[in-house]
């Protein structure tokens, strides 16, 4: 006993003195929440770690490499101004934005409102949505967040992933079923040795599975979960657990809490299908009334079909759904609503979150006193009385653009209750914008609406999503193939290169360049617009993309705004903290801040750096057109017309454009500016 006591004992401390060896090694440490950039003078720039995700995931569930998890790389200045308010908003792939771009999510809109609402002070909510987190992994987001990003207001939006996501109760990586398991689970792979060896395990599956699976995929393998399987409590209970666990670690940061009940698609997505557990003799029969209950019959004989099925058999969900669909059909909405809800909750792929769960969050609510975001009812009342459907779900549970715009909405609403200073008078609705502006002012633009009904038909097309769905596969597909018939040719062109991994990979940006190439500079603007928002602090997504927007305007003849000036003092900022990169050349950031300074019309500014950009081969190369009108531009101003001639020669010869040179040359005796 002693001997066996004694190689424990050393066996510990082996383990210990190895973990402590490896925490010497910072590659090692788990990933941060967020990250430091750069710094400039008293300024520092961060980001929320994109990686931070790993944390739950590690790039594998089971042993299936995964692919698609996603979180937002916000970046911000550290101090924030004075004055200024953070909201963090913590979530699933809904929070994330999925499937829009993330600039057209929920946080991204709530910003915009909060910001209509508070002009006199600075905004910035964060995004800390991740793919596939049951609402442990939320947790841990909020309890990092808060400590790493000082913040004002926490917003919480799960309860989706709690059988399927990360730590949920049917999930491949659920760390054990009760909440204290998980949490020595998740303590346990923050060791350096865990992480370790999860790494080279994660290789080496990568290996013996071959490439990435879609999340969806992987998710869909866990199997069913029937209604009476007692993880579905299970989930009920974590989901109430975590959001109690939220709810104390904002009170004791004394930091306002809103909660948010879930909505998901009611009445279009079709639950899956199972044999019913019922003697071969009725099996039969009971298929056929289900068949004669499908929403190509009438209704009126269907649903006396179902009702006779429902005799047989009560907890088919799919029977429930269809049963729901054509009392739809018969006008009768609140039974249709009924019917639907319970085919949701009896549905044996529980991807949309039950009536249980919504149960939950109004208790904690209630119990916790937090703030409550109605979401649910809101979308109910903007909904037939059938209940919720495509209108405003792209998919089983995701929004549609017009349904992230009402999630923000409705914790706009629930912040007419919040404690000082976030207490919203019920008149400040006046102040807000209508729902078009505010998705016109985020650029919601129609090759990324287009994008979103290629997914959505692609995984409506395709297992586990297809089975009763292949209806709505149909209609995207039709929606899909009629949107990009009205599409400009420099739309196509641009969604072509982006598909077919051309030039950048964001592709309102992609599209911009496609539209600018063919001249035409109002629909440019906007895509151009939409590539700022969409990748700030970016080189391609936001320093050109800005320079290219203010040029669209020119192009058109208006004058320099207050917008775009401001817009062009923004990018100069950011430029001085972007350019600390050691990839960073001193050519492209004089490139950058001359072609800025030109528009500003300091003439002297943009001139020393033009002279500084040309003599970079990279710049004269990439930029070759810009580089050399601006330059010629700027020379002819001076009066230096001998240089202007010299340089176009010599960068038109090096760059094999004469033609073009020699058009320019033309231009500079006769003393008239290429701009």
């Amino acid at each position: 006993m002693r001997n066996r006591l004694a190689a424990l004992l050393l066996g510990l401390m082996m383990v210990v003195l190895l973990e402590g060896g490896l925490r010497l090694v910072s590659s090692l440490a788990p990933p941060a929440f967020t990250l430091e950039l750069s710094r400039l003078q008293d300024r520092v720039l961060h980001a929320v770690n994109p990686a931070y995700a790993r944390r739950f995931f590690a790039g594998v569930a089971g042993d299936i490499p995964l692919r698609g998890i996603r979180m937002t790389p916000r970046p911000y200045i550290e101090p924030a101004p004075d004055g200024a308010l953070r909201v963090l908003f913590a979530g699933g792939s809904t929070v994330q934005g999925y499937p829009h771009p993330k600039r057209l999510s929920a946080p991204s809109y709530l910003q915009e409102m909060l910001q209509d609402l508070y002009p006199e002070r600075q905004i910035e909510v964060f995004n800390v949505g991740i793919t596939a987190a049951s609402s442990f992994a939320v947790a841990r987001a909020v309890e990092d967040g808060v400590e790493e990003l000082a913040v004002d207001l926490v917003v919480v939006y799960t309860g989706h992933n709690e059988f399927y996501g990360v730590y949920g109760a049917a999930s491949l990586a659920q760390g054990g079923q009760s909440l204290w398991s998980k949490q020595v689970h998740y303590a346990l792979m923050q060791w350096r040795m865990t992480g370790l060896v999860g790494g080279l395990l994660g290789a080496f599956a990568a290996k013996q599975t071959g490439p990435p699976a879609a999340l969806i995929e992987v998710m869909s393998r866990t199997g069913a979960v029937p209604s009476a399987d007692p993880r579905r409590a299970q989930a009920a209970e974590n989901l109430e657990g975590n959001l109690r666990d939220v709810a104390a670690f904002c009170r004791e940061k004394g930091i306002p809490l809103v909660l948010c009940t879930l909505t998901s698609n009611e009445r279009g997505f079709a639950p899956a299908r199972v044999e019913p557990p019922v003697e071969d003799g009725q099996r039969k029969r009971y298929a056929d009334l289900l068949a004669s209950g499908e929403r190509q019959h009438p209704s009126e004989t269907a649903v006396v079909a179902l009702r006779q099925a429902q005799d047989i058999w009560a907890d088919d969900a799919y029977l429930h759904f269809l049963l729901g669909y054509h009392l739809e059909k018969m006008g009768e909405g609140a039974t249709a609503r009924a019917a639907f809800v319970q085919a949701r909750d009896l549905d044996p792929r529980p991807w949309r979150a039950p009536v249980a769960a919504n149960l939950a969050v109004r208790r904690v609510a209630r119990e916790e006193a937090t703030l409550l975001a109605e979401v649910e009812s809101r979308f109910l009342a903007h909904s037939p009385d059938a209940g919720v459907g495509w209108e405003l779900v792209a998919d089983h549970l995701h929004p549609t653009a017009a349904g992230q715009v009402l999630l923000a909405r409705s914790i706009i609403a629930a912040l007419e209750q919040a404690p000082s200073p976030w207490d919203i008078a019920s008149e400040a609705d006046q102040r807000l914008r209508t729902d078009d502006e505010y998705r016109s002012r985020l650029g919601d633009l129609p090759v990324e609406q287009l994008a979103v009904l290629r997914s959505m038909a692609a995984l409506f097309s395709a297992p586990p999503m297809d089975q009763g769905n292949e209806r709505r596969a149909r209609i995207l597909h039709r929606q899909a193939e009629e949107l990009w018939g009205r599409l400009s040719a420099g739309e196509r062109r641009g969604i072509e290169r982006w598909m077919a991994g051309q030039a950048s990979d964001v592709l309102s940006l992609n599209v911009a360049e496609a539209l600018f190439a063919a001249q035409d500079y109002p629909r440019a603007q906007a895509y151009y617009h939409a590539a700022r928002l969409e990748e700030p602090y970016t080189i391609w997504g936001d320093l050109w993309a800005t320079l290219r927007w203010v040029r669209c305007g020119q192009m058109m003849g208006q004058a320099l705004g207050a917008a775009e000036r401001a817009a062009l003092g923004v990018l100069l900022d950011r430029l001085h903290f972007m350019a600390q990169a050691p990839d960073f050349s001193q050519g492209l950031q004089a490139f950058i801040e001359g072609y800025a300074y030109h528009f500003l019309g300091q003439r002297g500014k943009a001139l020393a750096a033009f002279e500084t950009a040309v003599k970079d081969a990279k710049i004269r190369r990439q930029f070759f057109e810009d580089l050399l009108e601006i330059l010629v531009a700027e020379l002819i101003a001076a009066d230096r017309l001998t240089d202007a001639e010299h340089y176009v020669v010599q960068v038109a010869a090096e760059q094999g454009q004469q033609a073009f040179g020699q058009a320019l040359v033309e231009r500079v005796r006769a003393g008239r500016s290429p701009r």
